[in-house]
């Protein structure tokens, strides 16, 4: 994956996420200033299950995340922004999937 971000030019970060379900507590902020100390670099509620039926099949897995709403922006004022620039994100969304196409082909 990054080999391939590398060789198009596209912008990204490559690093460790974290999987969870916080976004419903009432300490979100806390808990995203504790993981951002940390060198988080993003957060979604999938990835960990991924990983986790990947090492159990004995499958290489990869996540390719496009960033909606960045960190300390208001999650509805980003999600906003993401309809309004969808055009943007879309071009994001169709380099992740065509990244995780080449990964898949560069596997076989």
């Amino acid at each position: 994956v990054v080999r391939y971000w590398s060789m198009q030019k596209v912008h990204y970060h490559f690093g460790v996420v974290r999987s969870h379900d916080s976004f419903y507590t009432g300490d979100e902020d806390a808990i995203c200033q504790h993981w951002n100390k940390k060198g988080i670099l993003g957060a979604d509620m999938e990835t960990s299950a991924l990983f986790t039926v990947g090492r159990l099949r004995g499958l290489h897995v990869a996540s390719i995340l496009n960033n909606v709403v960045l960190y300390q922006q208001d999650v509805k004022e980003g999600v906003g922004q993401y309809v309004d620039e969808a055009k943007v994100m879309m071009q994001g969304e169709k380099s992740a999937a065509i990244t995780a196409l080449e990964a898949l082909v560069a596997q076989r």
